[in-house]
């Protein structure tokens, strides 16, 4: 068992210390005991630490008041002295742990703000306002002061186990075999993460890269050197700094779970990253108007074509759906009969209407669909120009047919994406039929113009977060189940892209 950390029968960690027996009077207790509410053992060890810091300041303020008492009755010549001074300077010390006690409890209490805060201050410093980034400054270093107290527990642990000690607050002798950010790393982050395969490849892609780089070494042993030098050979090879700011951040992943775990004594690359000066030039960027009226008025529009590597009518469905919907590729990719659904909602003047969405939802089994976030999962109005061209017939005409997705044709890539191959081809569909040579115009384009042409003074900008599935603003967003099926209804009705007109095949809608 870790030192201050107990595991109840209902699998929910405690922290719990003996104070010493010589400091139970001027303390006022004898020890502390209290729920770090969470069964997982990685954020356990980590408030832990927070809680260790905190007990460890509490105890060195006892006592000095203890030996400020000592020596006062050491000065006194009359015991009659000592007896008033004794009284005083308990009463004081009592005093100075009870406020200390009471503002452990007041930080207690305020624990779940402060995770928040973290979870929304987690993105890079240059992109936050500087008010921001100092509280972000504010958490790293207690970050820094757990890390320095995680060491501080372990050299406790580890005296403890050579002096034979075996009482509860002591732990158990661990394994000294060396533990390697390749394969023990890796495999326990994987583990306990889950991530999709793609993602557990890159990340040991990155363990293989560093070692290959800076040589082999137990990950304990890894210092911030290390990964500087990792960094520098990285820059030196002519690797973009965007690929290197992201081969930097799942180094720091791995890393912190490591420390998060016991493997090391703290994160050795916290706060290493790369600056990527020229990120505004080369990010996405939306379709203009001129690209948007190439790729709708192309022989897939035009003139009913449907390539064989665009999948039959994914190639006709895709972009609209992704230029009135805002949704992914994988996501509209992924789409079920039986995601596309009428229902009923009340008007504001509590009358019955009824509409056609698209539900976007995690599902498992043989027709699982995957999201990317929590906030992915969303109701989406379909717009009048979809109705219009028969999405809604061709997704009855689907169910009918008995199709497990609306686009069967997709087959799944080498990580399971449907839309792997599609993509391709879209991607030399847009350069060489379209004529859209901006590189930094992709199919994720879409999104982000179907986010520029919602972004309107008349649509609420949580609506526009809703529809796109980006996470709230604030703590007041996070409350309820967000806007309803009207009011979604309403901002729809209201998105246009100004100036574009779609050719209208109707011998496309008349074959679906």
């Amino acid at each position: 068992m870790c030192l201050y950390l107990q595991k109840r029968s209902n699998g929910v960690y405690y922290f719990r210390r003996i104070i010493p027996a010589v400091l139970h009077g001027v303390v006022g207790k004898e020890h502390w005991t209290f729920s770090l509410q969470t069964k997982d053992r990685g954020e356990a060890k980590r408030l832990r630490s927070h809680h260790a810091v905190e007990t460890d300041r509490i105890i060195a303020e006892a006592q000095r008041a203890l030996a400020d008492l000592r020596q006062a009755q050491a000065e006194q010549g009359s015991e009659t002295k000592t007896d008033w001074l004794s009284e005083f300077a308990q009463e004081e010390a009592a005093f100075a742990a009870r406020k200390a006690a009471e503002r452990q409890e007041r930080r207690l209490a305020r624990r779940h703000y402060r995770d928040d805060w973290r979870e929304r201050l987690h993105q890079s410093t240059d992109r936050l306002p500087p008010r921001y980034a100092a509280i972000r400054d504010i958490i790293r270093e207690q970050e820094e002061r757990a890390a320095a107290a995680e060491a501080r527990l372990r050299a406790v642990e580890g005296q403890a186990v050579q002096s034979g000690v075996t009482n509860a607050a002591a732990a158990p002798t661990r394994s000294t075999a060396p533990r390697w950010l390749d394969t023990d790393v890796v495999d326990g982050w994987a583990a306990e993460s889950r991530p999709r395969k793609k993602g557990e490849d890159a990340h040991r892609a990155v363990a293989r890269w560093f070692y290959e780089r800076v040589g082999r070494k137990p990950v304990e042993l890894l210092t911030k050197d290390d990964v500087l030098a990792f960094k520098t050979k990285l820059i030196a090879e002519g690797q973009t700094p965007a690929n290197i700011k992201q081969k930097l951040s799942r180094l720091r992943t791995l890393l912190q779970w490591g420390a998060d775990n016991g493997l090391a004594a703290a994160n050795v690359a916290h706060g290493i990253t790369m600056k990527v000066t020229q990120a505004a030039k080369n990010k996405r960027k939306p379709f203009d108007l001129a690209a948007l009226s190439a790729i709708f008025s192309s022989p897939v529009y035009a003139e009913g074509q449907r390539p064989t590597q665009g999948r039959g009518e994914a190639a006709y469905w895709l972009p609209l759906l992704a230029l009135f919907t805002g949704a992914r590729m994988e996501e509209l990719g992924q789409l079920r009969p039986g995601d596309v659904v009428e229902l009923s909602y009340p008007d504001l003047e509590n009358r019955m209407q009824k509409g056609w969405f698209i539900r976007l939802v995690e599902a498992e089994g043989e027709d699982e669909t995957q999201l990317k976030t929590a906030e992915s999962e969303r109701l989406i109005p379909l717009h009048p120009e979809l109705e219009n061209r028969g999405f809604v017939t061709f997704a009855k005409a689907s169910a009918a047919n008995g199709e497990a997705r609306l686009f069967p044709k997709l087959t799944p890539g080498p990580y399971g994406n449907l839309t792997h191959k599609w993509g391709q081809w879209f991607g030399s569909y847009l350069r060489g039929v379209c004529g859209v040579t901006d590189k930094r115009m992709t199919f994720h384009s879409f999104r982000h113009t179907f986010t520029d042409y919602v972004r309107r003074p008349d649509i609420p900008e949580g609506i526009q977060r809703q529809l796109v599935g980006h996470s709230s603003k604030d703590v007041h967003d996070e409350y309820g189940a967000g806007y309803n099926q009207y009011w979604l209804t309403q901002a729809m009705l209201l998105y246009c892209v100004p100036g574009l007109s779609i050719v209208d095949d109707a011998n496309v809608r008349s074959a679906a």
